[in-house]
């Protein structure tokens, strides 16, 4: 596997874990309101590296 998906694949499971929804066909973070999304390493990381989007939902 190339490193550069890898790496992307990797901050995605960090993230998942971290019980937050994200669809990467669509490069679509689902992240909870009132929350800041850039306080994450791993949003933040994937939206300037590989232009992922936030998405904020209601809880």
């Amino acid at each position: 596997m190339d490193r550069i998906l890898k790496r992307r694949a990797n901050l995605l499971y960090v993230l998942r874990r971290k019980n937050v929804r994200c669809l990467t066909k669509e490069r679509m973070i689902f992240f909870p309101y009132g929350e800041d999304p850039y306080a994450v390493r791993q949003i933040a990381c994937l939206c300037n590296e590989y232009h992922f989007h936030v998405q904020l939902i209601l809880q």
